[in-house]
């Protein structure tokens, strides 16, 4: 069963931010890993991000991306606001992402309070 929790509670502790990637190919059934710094805002902010390693990532393709076949996953590094882009080709053949297409990251920070 959910706790209730207040949205002024839980709203704080996500953000939402932005980076062009450009993976390059990504060969049948490889992976590919590039460190990516993300900023808040999608219309040229220059303010960074400030996920940080603990706080869980989700990352989404813009549909222009042409991810089709391919995993896209994130995770935070030692450096706040700059997420490890992983893309996975699933298929057998490679497949080119479009380059400098706009990822977005859903960082969510759970602290003690949150879930106890």
């Amino acid at each position: 069963m959910f706790s209730s929790r207040q949205y002024e509670e839980v709203n704080p502790l996500v953000e939402i931010s932005f980076a062009a990637i450009s993976p390059g190919a990504v060969g049948g059934t490889a992976t590919v890993a590039t460190a990516v710094a993300f900023k808040l805002g999608s219309s040229g902010s220059s303010q960074p991000a400030t996920f940080a390693l603990g706080d869980q990532l989700e990352i989404f393709p813009s549909a222009a991306s042409a991810t089709n076949g391919i995993a896209v996953y994130a995770a935070p590094t030692a450096t706040p606001g700059t997420a490890e882009v992983y893309f996975q080709n699933n298929t057998g053949g490679s497949i080119t992402p479009v380059a400098s297409s706009v990822y977005t990251i859903i960082a969510t920070r759970l602290v003690n309070t949150l879930v106890s």
